[in-house]
């Protein structure tokens, strides 16, 4: 699969490159057995077409654009694995090394679960393919700071999934004080009565407490909650969850062994298992510290914390260099230093500093689309990508690669194969991946790997800027083609070329050449937030659309 090296030569794609394809299979159902002839596509959602397949069962992935994939696989076809630093080789298989194609039956599509940090982005992310979304309530989620929802809005987001075959998780998943667990036991009866799907806890005395309150909620294990194993699987089965989402430390083995444990245990409601497959990483995975680890390979989770936050730490003067002390005044600054620390001489810890300062903490983005098989055939149930603190596009360009991705595995699983995505298909998705802000990928622990999330910035890469929302399209009574309305969100203008990520077709690049304002002026730019722009466009656009201009 993609190695580091792969990944970084994708970042550095034009635009161009990136053209897309339609979404393999819309809005395909994420409940659908693959011992069923054909993947459950589920309702075409608010765009017609979303969910359209040929007569061979294959998602239809619209026109080819007449854009090439990034060019970052070798002479052989196969995508470039580069250095081991960012994304290993997914391990296929646990014991044999050979990918197991086994019996079809034995599988099952996994649901694609995504973040919804306000209405507007929970159905971009329902439009752009999402099975299902998780969104906070008015209190108990850990995302104050996120748009949250009301009453009338998951009431409004209701009326949007139910017809759709979609399902809205609400998250409860704070550490609730004494005083806090019978309000929120409450509150999740008055969600039950609302009819959400499920709530996503991670107390067990809230756990309890809802399971009593609200006997019919399905009630999912929040990632806080540390689970690493699956006697703890069985232990949150027995209080009646449904669903656990596992810590973010373990391995594909792991999962496996997991999973295989849960499946062979005679426990009647074996629970399904969630994992998170992309977006943003802290050093204290799962909400435990792992400082200790990281440093000195003895992990506080494990009763071995070497407190290092605790250390009298010194800066060496011997070691100490200032790249602005050199001759060279144009080279880049980096202040360098060894560190020791009283209790440990002749430990050495290396710390630079840049012109952008000192980031000890600072963690790579987890991106798994390389190894959705793997996962899928470890077992698990639903995939969850990270980010309700995120933008509209974000999550629509997020969701939609991950999309097509789970439909092209799952296809090729319906198939026989052994689920890997053609080579041109994962370099041109994780493109897609990349266009959107974030930090440098990689693949978190899931391949065995530690200590190697440390990204040495505080800033974001993108390729791209969302510069608007596409309100409408209609035909230009010219016949001159299509007058598009935008609905701003970033700076953009005449001379520009722009992209159009639909949710169900290819992604369709235009270069402006007049735009007027809403009042039918004619303007060079577009430099207010929210202002109304329209243009002429010689192929039709979904409303929802994207809008992005490329860097």
């Amino acid at each position: 699969m993609m190695g580091e090296k792969g990944l970084r030569n994708i970042e550095k794609e034009p635009a161009a490159a990136r053209q897309t394809g339609a979404p393999a299979g819309g809005l395909a159902g994420s409940a659908a057995t693959i011992n069923s002839a054909e993947p459950d596509k589920g309702s075409a959602g608010r765009f017609a077409g979303s969910a359209s397949t040929t007569a061979s069962g294959e998602p239809h992935k619209g026109s080819a654009g007449g854009f090439a994939d990034p060019a970052s696989t070798t002479a052989s076809g196969e995508p470039d694995k580069g250095s081991a630093g960012g994304f290993a080789d997914p391990a296929s298989t646990i014991a044999s090394g050979e990918p197991d194609k086994g019996p079809a039956f034995n599988l099952r599509k996994p649901e694609l679960l995504a973040p919804g940090g306000d209405l507007s982005k929970a159905l971009t992310a329902l439009e752009f393919g999402a099975d299902a979304v998780y969104i906070g309530g008015r209190a108990f989620g850990l995302r104050a700071a996120a748009g949250n929802f009301s009453s009338a809005d998951i009431d409004a987001l209701l009326a949007y999934a139910r017809p759709r075959g979609r399902k809205v998780y609400v998250t409860l998943n704070i550490l609730p004080r004494t005083k806090e667990v019978g309000p929120m036991a409450e509150y999740a009866r008055e969600l039950y009565e609302q009819g959400v799907d499920g709530v996503i806890a991670a107390d067990i005395g809230a756990v309890a407490a809802i399971r009593r309150t609200a006997p019919g909620l399905p009630v999912h294990i929040s990632t806080q909650a540390n689970t690493l194993n699956a006697e703890t699987c069985r232990f949150w089965a027995s209080l009646g969850a449904s669903r656990i989402n596992l810590a973010r430390e373990l391995s594909l083995a792991e999962i496996t062994e997991i999973a295989s444990d849960l499946k062979n245990s005679g426990i009647d409601n074996v629970p399904e298992l969630e994992v998170f497959v992309h977006g943003a990483m802290c050093m204290a995975y799962s909400g435990r510290c792992m400082l200790s680890d990281f440093l000195t390979g003895r992990s506080s989770n494990r009763g071995e914390c070497a407190q290092p936050c605790r250390w009298q730490y010194t800066l060496d003067p011997a070691g100490f260099s200032d790249s602005r002390a050199l001759p060279d005044t144009s080279a880049p600054y980096i202040l360098s230093a060894n560190m020791t620390e009283a209790q440990r001489p002749g430990q050495v810890f290396g710390v630079e500093e840049s012109e952008r300062g000192t980031f000890l903490f600072n963690s790579r983005d987890l991106c798994l689309l390389p190894y959705l098989a793997d996962l899928i055939r470890a077992g698990a149930s639903a995939l969850k990508i990270e980010g309700r603190m995120k933008s509209e596009y974000y999550v629509g360009v997020t969701v939609r690669a991950y999309r097509e991705a789970i439909d092209l595995v799952w296809s090729d699983l319906l198939r026989g194969g052994n689920g890997s995505l053609p080579p041109s298909a994962l370099s041109r998705l994780l493109g897609e991946v990349c266009s959107v802000s974030h930090r440098e990928y990689y693949d978190g622990f899931l391949n065995g790997g530690n200590g190697v999330q440390i990204y040495g910035s505080s800033s974001y890469i993108r390729s791209s800027t969302f510069v608007g929302i596409v309100e409408s399209c209609e035909p230009d009574p010219s016949g001159a083609g299509f007058i598009v309305t935008v609905s701003q969100r970033g700076n953009f203008g005449v001379g520009e070329s722009v992209d159009f990520v639909m949710p169900s077709r290819p992604v369709e690049s235009l270069l402006l050449t007049s735009m007027t304002d809403g009042d039918g002026n004619p303007i060079v730019r577009a430099p207010h937030p929210c202002m109304t722009v329209r243009f002429t466009t010689p192929f039709s656009v979904e409303r929802g659309a994207l809008l992005r201009r490329n860097e």
